[in-house]
């Protein structure tokens, strides 16, 4: 088990370092257009860290509330492409959607087994924990 997280852990942060310079070539490219595109490969950056999180967590969350999850992270994507944001702050970001989803697993239901099952009160109850927080919410 030590090795599939060390690898998991690896691959995240193989992507978080392609994400974050494909999200600085964009934002010297040509703007506002690309902003959709830019903002939705990070929305999937952030989505992979949450998703690894639930995962070594063993918690468990419907279709729905991963939607639920992700509107969560969406606004600050789109806002982070837009302000530009350096990698250094990307990083931070990064931080604050793992704080937001270990806060989710925290408000999860816990089964017999150890296991949990995240509601979408979880995923409220973790947004109003973690917020407000720059770019996600004020």
């Amino acid at each position: 088990m030590p090795n599939a997280i060390t690898s998991r852990t690896l691959c995240l942060a193989m992507a978080a370092s392609t994400l974050l310079g494909t999200v600085m070539q964009a934002q010297g490219g040509s703007g506002q257009q690309d902003t959709p595109y830019v903002a939705t490969r990070l929305i999937w950056h952030w989505r992979g860290i949450m998703n690894t999180i639930l995962e070594d967590s063993r918690a468990f969350a419907s279709e729905g509330v991963t939607d639920d999850m992700e509107v969560f992270v969406s606004p600050g994507a789109v806002r982070a492409v837009q302000d530009k944001l350096n990698q250094a702050d990307l990083k931070k970001a990064d931080a604050v959607v793992e704080r937001f989803a270990y806060a989710v697993v925290a408000n999860a239901r816990r089964q017999d087994d150890g296991s949990r099952i995240v509601s979408e009160d979880a995923v409220q109850a973790a947004a109003k924990a973690t917020c407000p927080v720059y770019p996600f919410c004020d």
